[in-house]
């Protein structure tokens, strides 16, 4: 029972109790004329609440909200720590408001600490209680010293001294030419273990492969200077490179997989099917200074290259936004910009822009202290050559995999090379075997995430 419930049960006693003297009344005309005319009072409104809501911030601050329909009444009185405190605010709306917090008048509140709501009485000076909530009643301060100290990030392993040798094979002019590249082990790993997406522009955009992709380049413009090659002519021997990797399919439209890769990927493993080979050559076409589109052809699941070019160059060509995409095969040895394999005549490819995608890589650490709670910071940096929408989900899983605890950071645009860093405030348990969970969301979609291991709790739980 409420305390208005519990007042009013009272008055409704003692009324009854009253009614019990009706020998004494009775025996009083005055009394009983005046209690047959006496009219009866309108009702006072009655504010309610729906909602009280608290958020840790840090520390043993909490922010606490409420929601209140005011039917009628003209205020509500915020009171801390006792209903017939001092009154520290008002409300004068109904709706959620924040009566407890950063630039409030109540201030940030501490745990077992009480906001009462009281509706102030003009007829008899009495306030009358609304409601009241118990700070951290709703999130209990708990301190996870195990957690503290766990940190990840998504950024190419610069301890790694490993390289990995690769030594490439490929006829030009009827010369045949040796590309060697020392490809940084932790360049590789680090591409090996991004999350995969259907966005190819990303495997396009991401831009901490861009000097191996430059070494490739520079040999092929150096070896056009001394041949007197065209751009166009320098052009079709990048092709022949990546039609000649090894493990490539003998077929033109043999399909493409789940799992595409990276440049870097594609050139430590030597090969890989169409998108791969797509993705490479526009690397380096990129790097050439050449727009590209992809080029899918959903019915024949093939994917080929669409080559930016004028018109007068001979050879089967898409257009789009005004521009001419030359057709560009990179899966088989011989083809030449332009020429389109009988197969793939009947088909109407969708282009894809792949040079306006945003990449991010991200690092999180935890720390915690004797305040309680943990605190996540978060860093996002944008590695892609477009601009996106960039968040964070920071998650504490159990033994069974569920999660006990999550925040979203705020969402954040942002451009080529821009960064961010934020922090979160969370309270996962202190008793739980947890682990974290961190991804970040390009977009509203999941874009990367890290995974620490299981930190078991360090001695018994403090009491909060």
């Amino acid at each position: 029972m409420n305390r208005r419930n519990l007042l009013a049960a009272l008055s409704s006693s003692t009324a009854a109790g009253l009614a019990g003297c009706t020998g004494v009344l009775s025996n009083d005309s005055d009394s009983a004329s005046s209690s047959s005319t006496t009219q009866r009072n309108t009702p006072e409104p009655d504010p309610t609440v729906s909602s009280w809501s608290e958020e840790w911030l840090r520390g043993s601050n909490y922010r606490v909200n409420v929601t209140v329909q005011l039917d009628g009444t003209e205020q509500i009185l915020i009171k801390k720590g006792s209903m017939r405190g001092e009154t520290a605010d008002t409300i004068t709306s109904s709706g959620e408001h924040t009566v407890a917090g950063p630039n409030t008048e109540v201030g940030t509140v501490e745990p077992l600490q009480s906001i009462w709501l009281v509706r102030p009485r003009q007829s008899d000076r009495i306030d009358q209680p609304v409601d009241s909530f118990i700070v951290g009643s709703q999130q209990q301060l708990t301190y996870p010293l195990h957690l503290g100290g766990l940190r990840g990030n998504t950024f190419p392993d610069a301890e790694n001294t490993t390289t990995l040798s690769r030594t490439y094979t490929h006829e030009i002019n009827g010369e045949t030419r040796l590309l060697s590249l020392e490809i940084p082990d932790g360049l590789y790993q680090y591409y090996a273990n991004r999350d995969r997406t259907r966005n190819y522009g990303a495997y396009v955009s991401e831009s901490n492969d861009d000097q191996y992709i430059q070494s490739i380049v520079d040999e092929f413009e150096a070896f056009g200077e001394q041949r007197g090659l065209s751009d166009f002519g320098i052009i079709n021997e990048m092709m022949k490179f990546v039609q000649n990797l090894e493990y490539t399919t003998d077929q033109v439209s043999d399909g493409y997989n789940e799992y595409p890769k990276y440049p870097v990927e594609t050139l430590v493993d030597q090969g890989g099917d169409c998108e791969d080979t797509c993705i490479l050559l526009a690397s380096m076409l990129e790097q050439f200074g050449y727009g590209t589109v992809l080029l899918i052809f959903e019915d024949q699941q093939h994917m080929a290259l669409g080559l930016a070019g004028e018109a007068g160059i001979e050879g089967t060509y898409y257009e789009q936004g005004g521009r001419r995409y030359y057709y560009t095969e990179t899966t088989s040895p011989g083809w030449r910009v332009g020429q389109l394999p009988s197969n793939m005549e009947v088909g109407n490819p969708t282009l894809a822009p792949i040079n306006d995608s945003a990449v991010l890589v991200f690092s999180y650490v935890v720390n915690t202290s004797t305040e309680g709670g943990a605190s996540v910071e978060i860093y996002m940096r944008n590695a892609g050559d477009g601009t996106g929408e960039a968040q964070a989900e920071i998650a504490f899983e159990n033994r069974n995999g569920e999660t006990v605890v999550s925040e979203r950071t705020d969402s954040r645009q942002l451009s080529p090379d821009e960064e961010y860093t934020t922090t979160v405030h969370m309270l996962p348990p202190s008793e739980q075997t947890l682990r974290a969970n961190v991804s970040v969301l390009l977009d509203g979609r999941v874009h990367n995430t890290l995974q620490s291991e299981y930190q078991e709790p360090i001695g018994p739980p403090m009491d909060s």
